[in-house]
């Protein structure tokens, strides 16, 4: 077997049939890590004239003059044969050095062991601890199997609903309660759901503003996001909740004739204890309304007819949708708008055919109530499973050189942490 350079459209057609086929392994990714100072090359394993495996390896230079590589979530090969693994490592390591590499870094999705929604690891289920120790064997320096979000370049640790086959009803059915009153208290108080345009993109980056402050972590600037759009294009969706006044002051309308006529259909019956109990309700329901009334006209005359309430970015390649990021404004938190954008975004996945809605990155303390709990908490609520995988490997071909690189970096990594400590006690 032998290790080719490839072009880009011999890569995607291999790539999009694989079965470890994420976007991150697509030629937009490339063309986006490029806007960050990313070299990138494909290759591909070739078995006479049959091509086997390949990668996307994306390359930058370090400090020290030479360059680090980088499979974003691995090779795409079958890491169920052992010989394919070992050909393909030597081949890699053959390719980095003639490119004046130190090492590779991999994150592949393979399955550490088989879990369940809770996190509990399934009986006689998908284990790679074999895996794992091959590729130590083979020279990869493996950062272990830790459980923070925070770690590595790529969670090690996501939340996935596979809806393969399923309906919308069947998917809302499956939600458990939070989830479900939280979406329908969304679509009752007229909040609804859009897709952002590329020229509005202002509105996403004030609510990732407001929401990094808060929660005291470090925003990207606006042409991060600008990149994401312009590279990823049609496959990079932002969804953004808005209170749309207009359409809430109608439902609340509804909502009062609704209990003005039950109120007269109580005063038509006799004057049991059950009936003044309902006109005492429906008046209490009556007085809110109104209330919510005045609330939302002091609203519209201070922020607009339509107000953004939060939103998210998501990426759609082949068959899964994977949410990245969002955020939401803490002045609206009573209307539960990360809910129904959510549920919006699945639905979307279901209309485009996919298979897979990937919730990203969650924290691996799943039965603790950490820092992250709750955002494991919020994504289990729609459903689905917890997903392990095999961590984050280097496969280092100069070593002198890879020791100068770990120096370096552990230099800028401790700067960098500074100023996130700066930024979050500034937020606090």
């Amino acid at each position: 077997m032998e290790l080719k350079n490839i072009t880009e459209e011999v890569f995607s057609s291999f790539a999009e049939k694989h079965p470890l086929y994420t976007f991150h392994q697509t030629k937009e990714w490339a063309k986006l890590k490029k806007c960050n100072g990313w070299d990138h090359f494909y290759v591909g394993l070739y078995d006479g004239e049959d091509l086997v495996g390949g990668s996307l390896l994306l390359a930058k230079s370090t400090p020290i003059k030479k360059k680090m590589f980088y499979a974003p979530r691995g090779f795409l090969i079958d890491y169920e044969k052992e010989e394919m693994v070992q050909t393909f490592t030597n081949e890699i390591r053959k390719f980095v050095r003639a490119h004046q590499g130190i090492f590779v870094k991999i994150d592949p999705v393979v399955l550490l062991q088989e879990r369940n929604i809770d996190g509990d690891v399934i009986e006689g289920g998908i284990q790679h601890f074999a895996l794992v120790e091959q590729l130590k064997k083979l020279g990869y320096r493996h950062y272990g199997f830790s459980v923070s979000n925070h770690k590595e370049l790529q969670p090690r640790w996501v939340f996935a609903l596979p809806i393969k086959d399923k309906t919308k009803d069947e998917l809302f059915a499956s939600f458990n309660s939070r989830t479900k009153r939280s979406i329908k208290k969304c679509q009752n108080h007229g909040v609804v759901v859009e897709e952002l345009p590329k020229a509005d993109l202002a509105v996403f980056k004030a609510i990732m503003e407001h929401t990094s402050a808060r929660r005291g972590f470090l925003d990207r600037p606006y042409s991060y996001y600008q990149n994401m759009l312009d590279c990823l294009q049609e496959h990079c969706k932002i969804f953004v909740a808005y209170l749309d006044i207009a359409l809430s002051r109608s439902l609340w309308n509804e909502q009062i004739q609704k209990e003005e006529k039950r109120i007269s259909q109580f005063e038509k019956t006799s004057e049991s204890k059950k009936a003044k109990e309902g006109i005492a309700l429906s008046t209490k329901l009556i007085q809110d309304a109104n209330e919510t009334l005045k609330e939302l006209a002091q609203l519209e005359q201070e922020k607009g007819s339509k107000i953004p309430l939060g939103g998210a970015m998501f990426l759609h390649f082949g068959k899964e949708m994977t949410y990245l990021f969002g955020g939401s404004y803490s002045e609206y938190m009573k209307y539960p708008s990360q809910y129904l954008v959510q549920w919006v975004a699945i639905q979307d996945a279901l209309e485009n055919a996919c298979e897979l809605y990937n919730f990203y990155g969650i924290d691996g303390h799943l039965k603790e109530d950490g820092e992250m709990h709750g955002v494991y908490e919020f994504k289990k609520g729609f459903g689905g499973e917890v997903r392990e995988y095999i961590g984050e490997f280097d496969l280092v071909v100069r070593p002198f050189y890879y020791r100068l690189y770990k120096v370096s970096f552990a230099s800028y990594k401790f700067l960098k942490n500074l100023k996130n400590v700066r930024v979050r006690r500034n937020a606090e």
